[in-house]
């Protein structure tokens, strides 16, 4: 095939605006114009430059292009799963609870810490097979179910040959993810031990391989000043912030995630109208990940609607791990943005493409504006309200081959 080719024959073009706030710009009878793995031009068929009318076409077949979904938060790897515990919390068992008596996230330790490198990549590939399926082009992975450095570091290296397979994924670093059993509720202790040890010794076996870190702020787990302290430390190795911040209770995490000017803060249930402005005003974006708060059963889901009278830039995100929100669907995370979070079609859409793109530093990615990478979905609907309107309807997109 031709470098240069012409998309051609499309009910219609959707994309956000990456010079415009929340701008989307919806074009009928559009053509899009690709050289090698690059969008050259978009625009109505009619305003097709002169340069490209002998260029090789490719047949749409009728359907709307979108840009690709990014899921900027997810917890790719882990071993085994918890659909045991899912029965007890749906007989009243907290997700607290299930935790304080060595389950939760424990239980997903103790599987992830016997798992070997090579059965986690092939767990991994799986999942991001479904992934893609879906329509989901770029990713966030953390580590975070080892607890312990030598199974962090399995897990780094995982991601690092998933990686080099040609998955497209950004690693987080997150060995702060939980207490670790080790430490037996010193959580002074384990922050030590993670900035001070193990996410330099992280780095120093895995050079490269993760971008950023970060640190679960909430009661019973870490304290912002503790936060503080790990994020402080991955910055100085060159990673830059992400936060789980006021997912359980407010804890301060929004206003943290400012102070230091971290890429996101992600879950914000409960976060404050000052962790709002302050956000905004340091240009993290808030993460919200609705899945969560439905598997849940929880009943506050995150303030989005205040968030963007704020001025902040919203992304939304599956949040896929095997305790709160075994979700791979990003149509379901549209869905909740929509119906639960009171996000307009547009802004939900936006908040899964163009924004997580950002957030992650990838400003070639959840649009199709000239020098973006052509990541390109074709879905075979009339209008593309019709992925929300029907709601339990599981389209997948094609692919532009």
């Amino acid at each position: 095939m031709s470098d240069r080719r012409v998309l051609v024959n499309l009910r219609g073009l959707l994309t956000p605006d990456p010079a415009r706030t929340w701008a989307v710009d919806r074009i009928p009878d559009a053509v899009l114009a690709l050289e090698g793995d690059r969008v050259a031009w978009m625009g109505p068929a009619a305003d097709l430059p002169v340069a490209w009318a002998d260029a090789p076409q490719v047949d749409g077949g009728g359907a709307w292009v979108t840009p690709g979904f990014v899921d900027p938060h997810t917890h790719l790897l882990f071993g085994g799963n918890r659909s045991g515990e899912f029965n007890r919390r749906l007989q009243g068992a907290t997700y607290q609870e299930i935790a304080a008596e060595g389950g939760g996230i424990r239980e997903t330790v103790r599987a992830t810490r016997g798992a070997t490198v090579e059965e986690l990549v092939a767990v991994g590939e799986t999942r991001l097979r479904a992934f893609r399926e879906r329509g989901v082009v770029h990713l966030e992975c953390k580590t975070g179910y080892g607890l312990e450095l030598e199974s962090e570091s399995r897990l780094t290296a995982a991601y690092a040959e998933l990686q080099r397979r040609g998955w497209s994924l950004d690693v987080t670093l997150l060995p702060a993810h939980d207490l670790a059993p080790e430490f037996r509720g010193d959580a002074e202790a384990n922050a030590r031990a993670v900035a001070e040890d193990w996410l330099p010794e992280l780095v120093r076996r895995h050079p490269g391989v993760g971008r950023f870190c970060d640190v679960f702020v909430e009661t019973g787990v870490y304290t912002a000043d503790q936060g503080r302290r790990v994020l402080e430390a991955g910055k100085r190795l060159g990673l830059i912030p992400r936060v789980h911040a006021d997912e359980l209770s407010w804890t301060g995490g929004a206003e943290l995630a400012a102070e230091l000017g971290a890429a996101s803060a992600d879950h914000l249930m409960f976060c404050s109208d000052a962790g709002m402005k302050a956000m905004a005003a340091a240009d993290v974006t808030p993460v919200l990940l609705p899945g969560t708060t439905l598997f849940l059963g929880m009943r506050d889901w995150a303030p989005a609607r205040k968030m963007i009278e704020a001025g902040c830039r919203v992304a939304l995100a599956t949040d896929f791990n095997p305790g709160s929100c075994p979700c791979l669907d990003p149509l379901t995370i549209l869905r909740l943005g929509c119906l639960q979070l009171r996000m307009t079609f547009e802004e939900a859409f936006t908040a899964l493409t163009l924004h997580p793109a950002r957030s992650l530093r990838r400003d070639d990615l959840g649009h199709l504006h000239p020098g973006a990478r052509a990541e390109v979905l074709l879905w075979d609907v009339e209008d593309m309200l019709e992925l929300v309107y029907w709601v339990g309807e599981a389209y997948r997109p094609r692919f532009l081959s």
